[in-house]
């Protein structure tokens, strides 16, 4: 999903980096622009794998009062 065009705001300089060889490049201009105080948008993509990916996302269950030690 591509974001950068729906997410920019006028004047707010972005760039696409669709591989990790591209990252390098695109952090250093985001620190240039934002060293000067301007904003800069990085659309990171992520390739998502596995068995979770493929209809929804896998998130682990939570299950924080089994291991609670005070009892309220």
């Amino acid at each position: 999903m591509r974001v950068l065009g729906e997410r920019r705001a006028p004047g707010v300089a972005g760039e696409v980096v669709e591989s990790p060889a591209q990252l390098r490049e695109a952090l250093a201009r985001a620190r240039a622009h934002t060293v000067d105080g301007k904003p800069y948008l990085l659309d990171v993509q992520v390739a998502r794998r596995g068995v979770g990916w493929a209809e929804k996302p896998w998130v682990p269950p939570i299950r924080l009062a089994a291991i609670r030690r005070k009892r309220v």
